[in-house]
Parts: C-alpha cells; sequence; structure tokens
C-alpha cells in the first residue's frame, strides 16, 4: 500500500494442507501476499466485508482494531439470515455464542461494537446515515487494468445485447421472449477477457439484478462503450452509483417492458449518438483508480488507523 502499510489478505477456516493456494485464478495477477493467522495486537487493522461481520467478535482477533467494508448492503441482510438460521438449528454447537462471546450482528450489536465502519457506495453511505452510523470514508473499488485502457471500442459494435445471466432471471427473460429479433447474447460462466471480448461486441448492456453493491459489471460495459440501460433496485436506485440519463433508467415493472425494449431498439439502432450520452460517466470510471488511492491514503492518515 502506498501508505506505507503492509497489507495481506487473511484467509479463514482454510485448510492449507489440503490445497496449495487460497488465491482464486482471476486473483493471482494481483501478488497479494496472504496470511492464514495474524496476530491479536492493536498495531493490526483488520477490514471485515459486510457479510463477515459476526467475526468481529471473535476472541482471536479482540486486540485488533476492526472496520466494516460495507460492500455490499443487501448482503448483509441476506448473511445475518443464515447466521440466524444457523444458531437456530445448531444451539447446543453454539450456545457459547449466544451467552455473548460471539453475537449475531444485527444492527444494534454492529452499533455497540468498537469498531469503524467505511461505506462503498452511496448506497451504503444512505444505510449507514439511516441506521446513524458515522463512516469514517467512502472507498469504492476499480476494474480491472484491461478495462481501463481508455480506448474508442464503437468501431467494433454489432447489434447485440449483452447481460448477465445469472443477475438478470425472470423479469428479463419476459423481454427476451417478446424480442426475439434482438441478438441477445448472455454472459455466464466467463472469463474476465471473454466478458470484455462480449462487452466490446455489444452495443448494449442491460442490467435489471438486484444491485447489492456498486456492480462492476455497468461499469465495465460503460468503459467498453455500451450504453446502458439499468435497473433501480439497490446501488443502481442512487444517481451517485450510477450516474445515467432517467431515459435509460428504469424501475422493474410490467408497464415499463414496452418502453424498456423501445429504449434498447433506439439504442441499437441509433448507437453512434445514444453511446455519446454514456462519455461522462466513462471518464469518471477511468479516475476511479486514482481516487482510490487517494481515498485510502486519506481515510487511513485522517483517522490514524
Amino acid at each position: 500500500m502506498q501508505s506505507g502499510k503492509k497489507v495481506f489478505m487473511h484467509y479463514l477456516n482454510y485448510d492449507a494442507e489440503k490445497n496449495s493456494s487460497p488465491v482464486h485464478k482471476e486473483y493471482e495477477h494481483y501478488q497479494i501476499p496472504y496470511t492464514f493467522s495474524i496476530e491479536n495486537s492493536s498495531q493490526n487493522i483488520m477490514i471485515f466485508p459486510e457479510t463477515f461481520s459476526i467475526f468481529i467478535w471473535e476472541k482471536k482477533y479482540s486486540k485488533i482494531q476492526k472496520i466494516i467494508w460495507w460492500l455490499s448492503v443487501s448482503n448483509f441482510f441476506t448473511s445475518l439470515k443464515a447466521w440466524e438460521e444457523n444458531f437456530k438449528e445448531n444451539p447446543p454447537k453454539l450456545k457459547h455464542r449466544l451467552l455473548g462471546r460471539i453475537k449475531l450482528p444485527t444492527i444494534e450489536n454492529v452499533k455497540k461494537a468498537k469498531i469503524h465502519h467505511l461505506a462503498h457506495s452511496h448506497f451504503s453511505v444512505d444505510f449507514l446515515q439511516k441506521n446513524k452510523i458515522e463512516a469514517i470514508g467512502k472507498i469504492s473499488g476499480y476494474m480491472e487494468d484491461m478495462f481501463l485502457t481508455g480506448k474508442s471500442y464503437i468501431s467494433q459494435k454489432k447489434d447485440i445485447v449483452t447481460y448477465n445471466a445469472v443477475k438478470n432471471k425472470d423479469f428479463l427473460d419476459k423481454i427476451r421472449k417478446l424480442t426475439p429479433e434482438i441478438n441477445w447474447l448472455p454472459m455466464i460462466n466467463m472469463t474476465l477477457d471473454e466478458v470484455a471480448d462480449c462487452m466490446i461486441s455489444a452495443k448494449v448492456y442491460v442490467d435489471f439484478g438486484h444491485h447489492p453493491g456498486r456492480e462492476k459489471m455497468p461499469r465495465e460495459a460503460c468503459l467498453l462503450d455500451c450504453c446502458l440501460i439499468i435497473g433501480k433496485e439497490g446501488s443502481a436506485f442512487f444517481k451517485q452509483d450510477v450516474p445515467i440519463k432517467d431515459e435509460y433508467h428504469f424501475d422493474k415493472t410490467e408497464e415499463n417492458i414496452p418502453l424498456i425494449i423501445e429504449k434498447i431498439k433506439d439504442c441499437i439502432a441509433n448507437y453512434d449518438s445514444k453511446i455519446k450520452d454514456f462519455s461522462d460517466y466513462k471518464h469518471d470510471l477511468l479516475q476511479e483508480k486514482i481516487i482510490f488511492q487517494k481515498n485510502i491514503n486519506e481515510i487511513f492518515a485522517i483517522n490514524e488507523i
């Protein structure tokens, strides 16, 4: 880290004897050192995603400075529900946790804990503010270098509409069934290179997923010169997170389906003019890596963490 701190990825519940490395192949190029243990010292800082917030009460981390990074607000509630069900199903095994050594990471319990909080999106800023939780700052990730070339891909476009097949199901299926004349290209089980190739060819990227945080794919699509047609769930509701014009922003309702189809066809037919509506957003995304490092240095310096 440019701030001068040593950074490690800490892997939990990993069997080092059975596996040679815990690093997913898509992340190996970051060359981030990792560890399976961390010294329980106040000199150390541990950053937990909100879905792992239950571990902030672990005794082995008691002296460590702790931060919850709110990457995906919606997924916090999904993980909380899973932990609640786990406690109910295994009361004898988890009795010591119910006695207070480890607590369920409810909002009230998290608020009482002596920890820091980081936002990732305006969605999470809004969530923390509404729950009267003070954040020490906001740090958003940036795209892979392969998406940050700043090149124009307009000349490589075809009449293709692409989408994340995992996060867009029933609602988009209805739209697809009504538009057999459109060349729909789903993205599923693809490498980053394959995703990039798909987006470079497509004129339009459609996303009506639930957007638990600042999703990567819409940003990648914008950087590769796709017109964006986006829903309004989760972080996509906030213009600060998805700064696109209203004409490309739709509530996920049956009544809007004809309008969505009309806009998709408009973007295909008039791509050369419509893509200009996303130039400012693309420019902002190209600055994210610089802003990311700037925010890290400022936050950790100001808070003396």
